[in-house]
This record gives C-alpha cells, structure tokens and sequence, in this order.
C-alpha cells in the first residue's frame, strides 16, 4: 500500500512539473507576440482592371525577444489616400525565431464596388498614399493574443511604373 501511495506521489508531481513548464512556455511566447515589430515593405501596385485591382505588400515582422513567436494569422485592411480598398487575411501559421526577422508575402486583391470605387482613380496617378492597418493573431489553450499595427507610406501608381 505504501509503495502505490509513493507511486501515486511521483505521478501527481510530473503532471504538475510538465503543466507548470507547459504554461511558462505559452507564457513566454506569449511575451514574445506581444514585442514582436511590424513594418511593411512598401505596397506595389500589380495590375488595374475596371474590375479589380491587384496589390502585393511584405509584412516584415522582427521579433526583438529570446523566445520564438508565432503568429497563427493576420487581417488587415488596405487604404489608399485614406480611403479603403478592402479588407485581406492571411491564415498562414508564420513562426519567428528568437532575434529573427521573417517575411510574409501579402498579396491582396480589391474589387472596384463599394467604399472602394472612391479610391480607384488614385491607383493610376504617379504618387498614392497608401495604409495598411491590421492584427496579428496568436491562439493558445490560454486565450488568443492579439497585436495590432498600422503603417503607411506612397508608391507609385499603376501606370506610372510602365
């Protein structure tokens, strides 16, 4: 009876040992999410139809921690001269190691309806401003952890780069 009582023991003390250093790691990338730095590589406009417009922007996401990241997926939305084009995601699960930084291809398709007719006249002139804003999704057995960016800049319109 002693021995099962003793057995029972080493067992409740190994479930709680990998629980505790279960946890600390989800803590620890959850830090690591929350540093993380966003910064977007300028947006290029491909291609201009009446009906749509193809754009393609790199989300460079450095993570400045010790402890890998992860982001499980992103959602942004894309304006040009502050008026929206739409809305994109990408479910793409990205890891980020430890002091890395790693690129995420966005490429990102508009339709000329809606808000967005407002901005389709600006895609061809020499100069646009452009914003992205969006977050960035971590989810754990925890709770989803959520980062938010914005970022802007101008870029050549589509016809000025012919």
């Amino acid at each position: 009876m002693r021995a099962a009582g003793i057995i029972a023991i080493i067992i409740v003390v190994v479930i709680v040992v990998v629980v505790a250093i279960f946890g600390y790691q989800q803590y620890q990338e959850r830090q690591a999410i929350e540093d993380l730095q966003f910064e977007v590589d300028g947006v290029r406009i491909e291609d201009v139809t009446l009906e749509t417009a193809d754009l393609n922007f790199t989300l460079r996401v450095t993570n400045p921690s010790g402890n890998q990241a992860t982001i499980d997926r992103t959602n942004y939305t894309v304006y040009i001269n502050n008026i929206s084009l739409g809305t994109g995601e990408n479910q793409e699960r990205v890891t980020i190691p430890a002091g890395a930084t790693v690129l995420i291809p966005q490429p990102f398709v508009a339709n000329n309806s809606g808000a967005a007719q407002g901005a389709w006249q600006y895609l061809t002139d020499d100069q646009l401003e452009w914003r992205i804003v969006g977050t960035a999704y971590y989810d754990t057995i925890l709770g989803t952890v959520s980062v938010d960016y914005e970022r802007s800049g101008t870029t050549a319109g589509a016809l000025s780069e012919s």
